[in-house]
């Protein structure tokens, strides 16, 4: 529905051709361009500066990594706010990949493209049910208002009207058709009663100018969210990408979730696949691939790693997904078993003890099994406090987290409310 080509067209100033040359500038992969299908998860910045105008790089040439570095390096130094955008997969088959960067990325906002020739489809309605689970504001863009005939395009406007107001979604939609309604819209999504709609064609241009005057409005949530602890706390990154860099070795990309950063400060590194944590040394900082010499709680940044253990040798293979860099004052645990509130979405039959589904609580994703439960069957729509156990590897975990759990396609959501120690339960 224009999801990459949409986030290629805002934040690069140009229009597309309606052959897919906005999104090629967004892609990471050549076969994502090949078949047009994103499957990996894409960072784009965009910025404006102290008038409110976009701030464009001069050359929007080739797309490798040094051409990208040198563009967002540009666009931090002269603008005044900046937006970065998470571009995810709409296809069922990358479903975890999205649910990931939903759960795992803490975005402030999400925006549901629509296409307005094809309507609100499946997937479309999984990711608004995620976007609601997770309490994230959203807002719909509806795209290809160019060629979409009237009809249709009527038809698919009043089903999208009808969906915001329906008993799940309970939210007063806006159609921003001027800079009137501006202001209504921007309240009532930060305040998330209310639901922006916009109608956009990347192609002719339509409707984009209102579109970037409101993300240029929208405030950020850092502290709403309730994600993020103040920088004076212990440190806390969680982990979502990992690299080898030529001549500068290993570098992990993720988001700080609570605490301070400086290059030279020691942290643990785990839980890896034997449970353990191990002290590692943050060389440098890159925080929107530009130095720093700081990194705060709320930001997304790299950090180049060397192993404090003697004669080991960091490796990308050493990592999997769910470990954090934490402070040692945490004096962080694995968790094997924990209790959770959850409530069910939709499920065909009942779930009992000894169900398992696939659990994404952060950066965390692995299966789990229920041990317990306050009930003896759960159906669609009902709550209980059950016990899980991750089925593979102890995890890294936060009382107050919320998760949400798949089989297939999302199945139920919750929050972690106690954390069961290895220990005691052996005794």
């Amino acid at each position: 529905s224009g999801k990459s080509t949409l986030v290629g067209v805002l934040t690069k100033g140009l229009l597309d051709d309606g052959r897919g040359l906005a999104r090629s500038r967004v892609f990471n992969f050549t076969h994502e361009a090949q078949n047009g299908r994103t499957s990996s998860i894409a960072q784009e910045i965009m910025g404006f500066d102290d008038a409110g105008d976009l701030i464009i790089a001069d050359r929007p040439g080739a797309v490798t990594a040094a051409s990208r570095n040198v563009t967002w390096q540009h666009i931090v130094s002269h603008s005044r706010k900046l937006i970065t955008f998470i571009d995810l997969c709409g296809h069922e088959k990358y479903l975890k990949t999205t649910i990931f960067g939903l759960v795992g990325l803490c975005p402030d906002y999400a925006m549901i493209i629509v296409n307005a020739n094809a309507g609100f489809q499946r997937m479309s309605r999984e990711h608004l049910g995620i976007a609601l689970a997770l309490r994230i504001p959203f807002m719909f863009v509806v795209t290809k208002i160019d060629i979409a005939p009237q009809n249709v395009y009527e038809e698919n406007m009043t089903m999208l009207q009808n969906i915001v107001k329906s008993k799940a979604v309970r939210r007063q939609p806006i159609l921003v058709k001027s800079e009137n309604d501006m202001d209504s819209a921007t309240d009532g999504l930060a305040s998330d009663r209310a639901c922006p709609i916009f109608q956009v064609s990347n192609v002719s241009g339509e409707g984009l100018p209102l579109l970037r005057s409101f993300l240029q409005r929208i405030p950020s949530r850092l502290k709403e969210s309730g994600l993020f602890r103040p920088p004076s706390a212990p440190a806390e990154f969680h982990i979502d990408g990992v690299f080898t860099v030529n001549g500068v070795g290993l570098v992990v990309a993720g988001l700080l979730r609570s605490g301070t950063v400086r290059p030279n400060q020691q942290l643990l590194l785990g839980p890896d696949k034997s449970s353990q944590f191990k002290p590692v040394l943050v060389k440098t900082i890159h925080y929107k691939r530009v130095p720093a010499e700081l990194a705060e709680s709320g930001q997304h940044c790299g950090f180049a790693l060397r192993s404090l253990v003697k004669k080991d040798v960091l490796k990308k293979s050493s990592f999997r997904k769910g470990m954090v860099l934490v402070d040692a004052a945490l004096q962080p645990k694995t968790t094997w078993e924990f209790k959770a509130e959850v409530i069910i979405l939709h499920h065909a039959t009942t779930i009992r003890e000894r169900y398992q589904a696939m659990i994404h609580c952060g950066i965390i994703r692995q299966c789990a099994a229920v041990k317990h439960m306050s009930c003896e069957l759960l159906r669609t729509g009902d709550k209980a406090i059950v016990t899980f156990r991750f089925m593979y590897h102890g995890e890294f975990l936060r009382p107050g987290s919320p998760l949400l759990f798949r089989e297939g396609r999302t199945k139920g959501l919750g929050r972690v409310i106690e954390l069961l120690d290895e220990s005691a339960l052996d005794g």
